[in-house]
């Protein structure tokens, strides 16, 4: 493998390497798909919201002068402590959820 200028010479170049494949999807399929695709955009924008709002909450707590100790509490990021929250957060009006 050639070394590159200015890495050392344990430092390797990795190569990536994709495939795509073509899905040939009944009409059922194809709603079922984009049902759980359209389900997991929403649950990622749930978690995103959640974790913005705290931050911006702690960073509004900081210009008024509140003491570190006495912020909004954070929240876990990692997706058993989203997961976790998710199960107990109130459904959203017209959305079923499983439990």
């Amino acid at each position: 493998m050639a070394s590159v200028p200015g890495m050392g010479h344990r430092d390797r170049l990795s190569v990536i390497q994709s495939y795509r494949f073509a899905l040939y999807l009944s009409p059922v399929q194809e709603r079922a798909l984009v049902g759980h695709a359209g389900a997991a955009r929403k649950a990622y924008n749930w978690g995103l919201k959640r974790i913005k709002a705290v931050m911006d909450q702690r960073a509004a707590e900081r210009s008024y002068g509140i003491p570190e100790g006495q912020l909004t509490a954070t929240i876990g990021w990692s997706l058993p402590a989203l997961r976790r929250a998710w199960n107990v957060a109130p459904p959203s009006p017209g959305v079923a959820r499983r439990r």
